[in-house]
């Protein structure tokens, strides 16, 4: 296997995939491969792959929104020229815009990397941005299809009949990953009505990185700071360097640096504010999607708090199947989470999950008037913003590397895992409902609205605030409750604190070591990996 370069962070599990994928089949028999690769935008999958093709001596285009049928493969031909010299006659003659001509690019292609495989490693063909090409060629996933096939048919062997396949009469040879961060389409390239159905040897989808190797990439020590610029940003790592050149800061070190810093690269609103471009080129990933601004206020609505599909609706002013089309449509492409009760998986609420919408959203939004009118000032607004800050930015993003990080530091600690999520539970009495933001059972029970094996109820909170008895008490109420339809007297009560816990906690804590279990936000930043 080829080594990965040091300077990439992470990606272990990812540059094993392509390795494996970049060989010629272990039963010897010819034909191509065909994958599929995507991720969110600026997560490092170009990046990625693009040092894997050099590595590999592959072949790596990527495509471009803006360019027109003609525009691309005219630059898809002069790019494989250069790559190999010896095409140059080939494919000066080659006509551009014909039918077969992506066809015919991708033969000389998947030709030319084969021809420089060394034992079984086969340089990749790799087409980056791959959904922008189907804009004007809808048709290039059944010229992919009728590529693979190809090695049904021995050269010269006629098709049985019935057998509809535009070339039968060769045999390409090679590896061709396509990629793109329009995660909708590139996951449906292999669905059941689609022509690369069955034909993918996988569909991957590489994710940003998580709290800790952000925090490597941008080398950051202090966790306080670490952890709220991953609030800000996530984990993609393409916006590093973006927004460094656009603050004219280095990475932050300290929570004054990090104010300076967010102030400087995120709101001022020259040369354009940062979030709201940015949501404009997230849009634009998908280019089945027309009028932008229904998803925008489909966004905001859910920002808002509305949370149910008909809530969405009414906000949104569209019938339920609009809506549901519009929510759908957000959720595959990763920018809205449908989080369904452990307990009761036919209920379900909508949330943002991409930390830049909800920044946007929380902080930037609102102020956008006055910050160009020049009625305040960008320290000014990101002062007035600290409460929606912490409420609609900082609590999300812990909740979720908190709960990111549970399954391994309680397993640790010995408590039985095998599934895990959220609840939300009935409280009659009260008149109220408990959001439960972690809930364990476990592992020889299912999830279900009675009988299940509760192990773990815990909460999550990154209020400035230590917590204290006032938290265990609501999470021994909240067992209580859930024992009365499921197996949970004895669930161990998880804190999840961002700023620690009061003297009184830590020593009911030591009290009794196996019903209380307290995590700050060191504890959450020592998870790892496991190493398979």
């Amino acid at each position: 296997m080829l080594p990965k370069p040091d300077d990439i962070i992470d990606r272990d599990e990812e540059w094993k995939i392509l390795n494996r994928f970049a060989k010629t089949s272990p039963s010897g028999r010819p034909g191509s491969s065909v994958a599929a690769w995507t991720g969110r935008r600026r997560a490092g999958k170009s990046y990625l792959l693009a040092r894997f093709t050099k590595a590999t001596d592959g072949f790596y285009f990527q495509a471009d929104l803006e360019e027109t049928l003609s525009q691309a493969q005219e630059r898809f031909r002069d790019e494989l020229a250069v790559y190999d010299l010896s095409l140059i006659a080939d494919l000066s003659t080659l006509p551009i815009a014909a039918n077969d001509t992506w066809d015919r690019l991708l033969e000389i292609a998947m030709n030319a990397t084969f021809r420089r495989r060394q034992g079984r490693r086969v340089p990749p063909v790799v087409i980056d941005e791959f959904p922008y090409l189907l804009r004007d060629a809808p048709h290039l996933p059944s010229i992919v299809k009728a590529i693979h096939d190809s090695h049904m048919f021995p050269p010269g062997e006629v098709a049985p009949p019935g057998v509809r396949i535009r070339y039968y009469d060769r045999i390409i040879e090679g590896c061709l990953l396509l990629c793109g961060s329009a995660m909708s389409t590139i996951h449906e390239l292999g669905h059941g009505s689609r022509p690369l159905f069955g034909r993918l040897t996988f569909k991957m989808t590489m994710n940003a990185f998580d709290h800790v190797d952000m925090a490597r990439f941008w080398g950051i020590k202090d966790r306080r700071v670490a952890f709220t610029l991953f609030a800000v940003l996530g984990g993609a790592p393409g916006y590093m360097e973006a927004l460094v050149k656009q603050a004219g800061l280095p990475a932050p070190e300290t929570m004054e640096e990090l104010d300076a810093w967010i102030t400087e690269a995120l709101l001022r609103p020259q040369p354009d504010f940062f979030t709201d471009a940015e949501m404009d080129h997230l849009l634009r990933e998908d280019p089945r999607i027309g009028d932008k601004d229904i998803y925008r206020q489909a966004m905001k609505a859910i920002s808002g708090g509305a949370t149910t599909l008909a809530k969405i609706g009414g906000v949104i002013g569209r019938p339920k199947d609009e809506t549901d089309a519009i929510v759908a449509r957000l959720v595959a492409m990763r920018y809205v989470d449908e989080q369904r009760d452990l307990l009761r998986p036919r209920d379900y609420l909508f949330r943002l999950t991409d930390p830049i919408i909800r920044f946007h959203h929380a902080v930037v939004r609102s102020r956008i008037s006055k910050l160009e009118k020049g009625q305040t000032t960008p320290a000014a607004a990101w002062r007035d913003a600290q409460h929606s800050f912490r409420s609609q930015v900082l609590g999300p993003a812990f909740e979720h590397i908190a709960t990111w990080s549970a399954f391994r530091l309680l397993s640790d600690r010995k408590v039985d895992l095998g599934s895990d999520g959220w609840t939300l539970v009935p409280d009659p009495a009260n008149r109220t409902t408990h959001e439960v933001d972690y809930l364990g059972l476990a592992f020889d029970t299912s999830a279900r609205p009675t009988g299940s094996t509760i192990t773990v109820i815990g909460e999550t909170k990154a209020t400035e605030r230590p917590r204290g008895l006032k938290d265990l008490e609501r999470l021994r109420h909240i067992r209580a409750l859930l024992a009365k339809d499921h197996d949970a007297a004895n669930a161990v009560l998880a804190i999840f604190s961002m700023h620690g816990f009061s003297d009184h906690l830590r020593e009911a804590a030591k009290e009794a070591p196996g019903e209380v279990m307290l995590f700050d936000l060191d504890d959450v930043y020592e998870y790892r990996k496991p190493s398979f």
